[in-house]
């Protein structure tokens, strides 16, 4: 006996509780529905291009096309899985089903070969079916020889491809195919399809555990049944969270509340040390940075949604503490912190030797993000009172002659005497108090002329709410336009807005043809929109933002 007789072959999660049939798959119901009533009505097409990220079911749902179409009792929605045309396609066998690699096979000869073998009758099978995966990796002079191909293909050939990345197809080959957009799974789904793999393989695993890794593998089947496979490799009798951590290497919940309470007690030696910890188990700084988003979005829709937050779940030991640090970081500190793990990641992208520091110094300044809101809010009040003080000297100074109207009030006192020694005294005590008030409003209504500076304020004022209207609908624009923001006015049907020289990027975006048409037909905007840039205008320097940034020992970062 032999030793490949004595020890069975083993084989991973991910084949051997792949779907087999339509009514296996998951979480692609919309998909699932379209290709059966296709194939009950024989109406199905010679190219379909199968759409969505990796580990979805692309390539399994291809696999049970070639077995519906080509089963013995077919074509049939339920292949019956006994027969040998049935068995060879899932092992991969079938001469008339051929599965090619693109990342490998993308030359224009490979093609070619397809192209030539296409127009031979199957061996066996009732169709001659192609399955490309990756086929996005194909050259363009590949893309280019199959075009006629699947034009007019012969009646007994079917395409069938599946790709991560559609855009790179050119759209000569999208528009010859029906297209089918594969969807992330559900945590739930996944969750659930664990719960039967650990059912079936006779292991204990926790609850927690499903759920950390239902999160973790972000809506891809095959990476949570690979990550639960790993750990039930090498865990013991009963998996714990414990066991996913030093594995997978997903921190527990735990840790990304200690974490966040850090960050709100401005805590920098925990700080330190958590992110010291979680590389130490062998994470990455981007598997930092994606754990801590996921984290941060939990308590984001606790503290918008309270105990009814959508997909968050902890466990009855951990809520109490969820909810209340959800409270104490509030909507701004969270949303604010989560602006900067995004940008982090930009960044580490573009200095990845230098990824460490950038965590911990970007988790040093969150823990600092609520002094920031303070300052902007004192900023926002200082240039407020400033605005007002220079308008009162402005109105003291222009209008001097307003202390002149003032001893107008001196001479009534003269008209009082002189009618008290007719009439009686009774009426004249009651009478004098009512003329003196009604006298002192008249110079104080001419002294208000400074018609300019009231029309100014009436226009900042104007911009001001189109903006905040423009934050809610267009928030991406908005953002841009607040960072760079000069000044604003309206004239006639037109908003006039001047903003600081923008990168390339930002002004594609403000300069775009189809975004200005856009704004052009809000409903509250008053007409067209048009952008100019001040070129040559200085920035004078604050004196309230120098002193708060050198007792803070700040600097301050252009966008």
């Amino acid at each position: 006996m032999t030793v490949s007789e004595q020890t069975p072959t083993y084989r991973v999660f991910a084949r051997k509780y792949r779907p087999r049939t339509f009514s296996e798959v998951i979480g692609q119901e919309h998909i699932v529905h379209a290709l059966s009533r296709a194939i009950e009505r024989q109406r199905i097409g010679q190219a379909y291009l199968l759409i969505g990220p990796r580990g979805v079911g692309k390539t399994t749902t291809a696999r049970i096309i070639a077995k519906s179409m080509n089963c013995e009792k077919g074509p049939t929605v339920t292949p019956c899985l006994e027969c040998a045309i049935c068995r060879e396609i899932e092992r991969g066998t079938d001469i008339d089903v051929i599965e090619i690699d693109g990342a490998s096979h993308n030359g224009v000869d490979d093609v070619r070969g397809i192209r030539d073998a296409v127009q031979t009758q199957p061996m066996r099978d009732r169709r001659k079916i192609y399955i490309i995966d990756e086929v996005q990796r194909l050259s363009g002079q590949a893309f280019d020889a199959l075009l006629k191909t699947l034009e007019e293909p012969p009646e007994h050939a079917m395409f069938l491809f599946a790709t991560t990345d559609p855009h790179k197809i050119p759209d000569t080959i999208v528009s010859r195919c029906q297209l089918f957009e594969f969807r992330r799974l559900r945590e739930v789904d996944i969750q659930s399809k664990l719960a039967f793999v650990c059912q079936a393989e006779g292991m204990a695993v926790d609850a927690e555990v499903l759920q950390a890794i239902s999160r973790g593998c972000r809506g891809g089947m095959r990476d949570a049944e690979s990550m639960l496979d790993q750990v039930l490799a090498t865990a013991g009798e009963k998996v714990t969270l414990d066991d996913l951590e030093s594995v997978a290497g997903l921190a527990r919940p735990e840790r990304w509340l200690t974490l966040f309470a850090a960050l709100v007690a401005d805590d920098p030696a925990t700080i330190l040390r958590e992110v010291a910890a979680f590389l130490e188990r062998g994470g990455t700084e981007r598997d930092f940075v994606e754990q801590a988003v996921d984290a941060l979005r939990d308590l984001l829709h606790v503290a918008l949604l309270g105990e009814d937050a959508l997909g968050v779940e902890p466990a009855p030991a951990r809520r109490a503490r969820m909810v209340e640090l959800a409270r104490q970081m509030g909507r701004d500190n969270l949303e604010g912190v989560l602006g900067m793990m995004f940008h982090l990641e930009s960044r580490m992208q573009r200095s990845p030797l230098g990824a460490r520091a950038l965590l911990e110094w970007t988790l040093l300044r969150a823990a600092r993000i609520g002094q920031f809101f303070e300052l902007a809010q004192l900023l926002g009040e200082s240039q407020g009172n400033g605005f007002a003080v220079s308008k009162q000297a402005s109105n003291s100074t222009q209008p001097s002659a307003a202390p002149a109207p003032a001893p107008a009030p001196a001479p009534t006192p003269t008209p009082a005497p002189t009618p008290t020694p007719t009439p009686a005294p009774a009426p004249t005590s009651t009478a004098t108090p009512t003329p003196v008030p009604a006298l002192t409003p008249a110079p104080v209504q001419p002294a208000i002329p400074s018609t300019p500076a009231v029309a100014k304020v009436k226009t900042l004022g104007t911009v001001e709410a189109l903006l905040q209207r423009l934050e809610k609908e267009r928030p991406t624009l908005a953002s841009v336009v607040r960072r760079n923001f000069v000044s604003g006015t309206i004239r006639g049907s037109e908003v006039l807005i001047t903003l600081f020289p923008l990168e390339a990027r930002d002004r594609s975006l403000v300069e775009d043809p189809m975004e200005l048409k856009a704004l052009a037909r809000l409903t509250w905007s008053p007409g067209a929109w048009r952008f100019t840039y001040d070129l040559g205008t200085e920035v004078e320097q604050d004196p309230v933002v120098d002193s708060l940034l050198e007792s803070f020992g700040g600097q301050e970062e252009t966008p």
